[in-house]
Parts: structure tokens; sequence; C-alpha cells
């Protein structure tokens, strides 16, 4: 027969079994509807007569010009797209050598325009009010469309409650990728996959990449956007970067519907050593900056239609670091189970960490059916993910450094190459934008068109 020790204990062990189950749920529910939705998410389909095409389509693209090749080869992808027009701000000391290589590349599209300091947000609203097309696309200079890109993109317009989307991203991959080439692609891989998580559940997503987003120009091209856009501050201070938060919040709050093309893929490449670590820091930063500025000034992160991305994004960003609540979970879990044989115990946390491992590997699955080469980098990104927690926390705890730790903006701004170094400079830009991939004009054979080869009409003898 029982006591009331016998009892009590019992009630303990019925609690902290409840307790258990509690946590579990909340903590990775939004893991199982994730993967849920990345396999049953539909593309949206192109239209036989399309409302846009892509001469309805603006590119904006802001550089410093810190790559030339890079933003040469960028300017390939793009143009292949056929957009009407391509504006491309820089630093105004750099307007002639662009110019130059521009005209070297004999595009009749592209125009260059110029601002005396480097500001992504100035440079932006400068292209903006000489856009005279339907849509509006702004791209970074480091990233890489697929041929047909803008076609599948805009198909997201089709949906008249659409407003601005994007489309899935990639690593490109690197001629030698090592350790911090994957932990770049662990890191989007992962973001890409909780947008789409989002995106199809109910609408919502934390932010829509700058890296290349499509905007129905009508929204963006009036006083307000632009007044609101160039004073946007935190605490006080002048935010040059988080630009593409400030438009998701725009665009939610003004009530337009974002859309994410899932039929396509982009493929952009990522600062490597520490400087991968200050873009890390500077997207933490934007993160908490932008979630908390949403939930301060605006309603509809808190409506019903979001209710699912209220719990993902706004909430879930309190689970940090990752190493503290699997540890708490890991803890919980033993304390509930000593009622248990010791068998049940020891098998038990043994398919707790079987889990643990199986949550840290399941978003980079798609990339490591297309290279398996990489799984020797799996510890590293592990462990780089929960040390990402602490650097989380720090990011928090200097929301108020708003400037870009990965780039010096001054520098930046003098001209790249002068008097005979402008010629060689030119020169050394062509030839290593020679390498393109994926290679513009060329037919690429494959379900995913970056694991795809090239048409036998295309091969290279």
């Amino acid at each position: 027969m029982g006591g009331p020790n016998h009892d009590f204990r019992q009630l303990v062990s019925m609690l902290l079994a409840m307790a258990t189950i509690f946590a579990f749920v909340i903590r990775y529910t939004r893991l199982l509807v994730g993967i849920w939705a990345n396999l049953t998410y539909k593309a949206y389909p192109v239209a036989k007569a399309p409302k846009f095409g892509s001469q309805d389509v603006t590119v904006v693209v802001p550089t410093t010009f810190k790559t030339p090749d890079e933003l040469v080869h960028c300017l390939k992808c793009i143009n292949a797209c056929s957009p009407k027009a391509i504006l491309i701000v820089t630093a105004n000391n750099n307007v002639p050598l662009v110019r130059e290589l521009v005209g070297l590349n004999s595009y009749k599209n592209v125009q260059v325009l110029g601002v005396e300091k480097l500001n992504k947000r100035t440079q932006m609203i400068k292209a903006l009010k000489q856009v005279s097309t339907e849509i509006v696309v702004f791209a970074d200079d480091d990233v890489f469309w697929p041929e047909g890109y803008l076609t599948q993109l805009l198909a997201i317009f089709e949906n008249p409650k659409v407003g601005a989307g994007g489309t899935r991203q990639r690593v490109r991959r690197s001629k030698s990728p090592g350790i911090w080439h994957f932990l770049g692609v662990s890191y989007l891989e992962r973001r890409v996959f909780n947008n789409i998580t989002t995106n199809a559940v109910d609408g919502s997503i934390s932010t829509l990449s700058g890296r290349s987003a499509a905007y129905r120009t009508s929204i963006l091209k009036c006083e307000k956007f632009y007044r609101n856009f160039i004073h946007d501050t935190w605490l006080g201070r002048p935010l040059n970067t988080d630009d593409d938060k400030f438009l998701t919040r725009f665009l939610y709050s003004s009530g337009w519907e974002i859309a994410l093309q899932r039929s396509t893929v982009l493929e952009t490449s990522l600062e490597e050593g520490p400087a991968f670590l200050h873009q890390c820091l500077r997207w933490a930063r934007a993160h908490w900056r932008g979630n908390f500025t949403v939930m301060t000034n605006a309603t509809y992160w808190r409506s019903i239609k979001f209710a699912w991305g209220t719990y993902v994004i706004y909430l879930g960003q309190f689970q940090t670091p990752a190493l503290f609540v699997d540890g708490c979970l890991g803890g919980l879990l033993y304390a509930s189970l000593q009622g248990c044989s010791s068998a049940t115990r020891y098998w038990s946390l043994v398919a707790f960490g079987t889990w643990l491992l199986f949550t840290k590997i399941v978003k980079l699955i798609p990339h490591f059916l297309r290279y398996p080469q990489d799984i020797i980098y799996l510890p590293a990104a592990i462990l780089f993910a929960y040390l990402h927690g602490f650097l989380n926390l720090y990011a928090v705890c200097t929301m108020t450094t708003t400037v870009w730790g990965s780039q010096n903006l001054s520098s930046l701004e003098k001209a790249k190459a002068v008097d005979e170094s402008v010629v060689p400079l030119l020169k050394n830009t062509m030839a290593k934008a020679t390498f393109c991939e994926p290679t513009p004009g060329k037919i690429m054979v494959g379900n995913d068109y970056f694991s795809a080869s090239l048409a036998p009409s295309d091969w290279e003898v």
C-alpha cells in the first residue's frame, strides 16, 4: 500500500511528464509543421497569358562595387532574363568605372547612377524615382539568377493581393568549398526552410530577403514610403541596414500579401572567415530590431490571420540559445523518467539524442543530396548552430550598433582605380567574370537547375 509520500511522488512524476510533453510540443511543433510545409508547398504556376512579363520589370542594383567581377557576373545573369531596364547605383567616384564595364559588355538597357555617400536606402530611392515599369526588383550585386528567373518570379503577381515576393535562395558553390563555405550554406538553407514554412502556412514571413525581391512599383513610389524609408531609426539612430526588414513591415502594414515562388532558385555568395561572423551578427541585430519594431509599432503580427507566424517568428525567437533550451529539455526528460527502469531511461535518452541530431540535419538534407561529400562538415555546423545562439544573445545586447560590420563604406566610396590602373582593373574584371554558373543562355537538363547539366547541344568540345 502506498502512503502520502508515494502519492506525492506519483503526482510529481505525472506533473514532470506533462511538463516534458508540453515543452516538446512547444519546441518542435514548428519543425514538424515546417517539414510538412516544405514537402507540400506548391509553386505558383506560370499563366499562359501572364499579366506581367520581363519587359514590365526594372531591376535596381545598389552596389558598393567592392568586387567588380562579381557585379559583372551578376549583371550577365540579370540581363539574360531580359528586364526592360537595369539601374545600377554606386558611389559617384566609381560611376565612370561601372559605366566602362557596362560598355564593354554592350548592355543597352543599363543605366549607372551615383550617390555621394554609400547608403543602400539612399541608393534604392535614387533609382526607384526613375522606375517607370509596373514591377521593380531590388537585387544585390552578389546574386546570380538562372535563365527564366523573372518569368517564374512574376507568376506570384497573378494574385492581385500579392504586393511583393521572392524565391528560394542558395549559396553558390565555391570552387574550393571548405568549412566557412558550408557554414554559409547551412545558414541560408535553414533560413529558406523557415521562410517557406511560415509563408506556406499563413502567408507570413520574418523578412522578405533583399537579395532579390520584386514589388509592385505603385506601392513604393510615393512620398510616404520615401520619407519613412530614409528616416527609419532605431532608438534615435538612423538605419542604413535593415532595409528588407522595413520593406517587409511596410508591405504587411499596407495590407498587401507577400509570396515566395519555390519553382526557381537564385544563387548568392556569402563572406567567409571572420567577415562571415560579422555578417551573422549584423543579420541577428536586424532580426531583433525588426521584430521588436513590428511588435511595438504594428498590429498585423498578432492578428488571427498570422497566428502561425506569431508563434514561430515572434514568440519562437525567444527560444535561444538552443544549447540552453535543448539542455533543459534533456534535463526535464531525465527527471520525468526517474520512476522508470534503467533500460527505459537509457533508451529514452538515446531516442532524444537521435531526435536532436535529426533536427540539426533535416533542413540540410537537400544540400547533402546534392553534395554528400559535405557531410564531413556536419559536426562543425551543429557546433556553430549552438554557438550562434550565444551570438544572438550578444546581438540583442548590442542592437544600437547599426553599422555594416563586414564592410568599410567610407573606403568603398573612393575610386576603385584611377589613371594607369583603370585598364588593368577592367581587363582583370572581364577575365574573372567569364566564369558563369549558372550560365546565361545555356540550356540545362534536369529537374533542379542547380544540379542539372548542360544539354548535349551546349557541350563544349
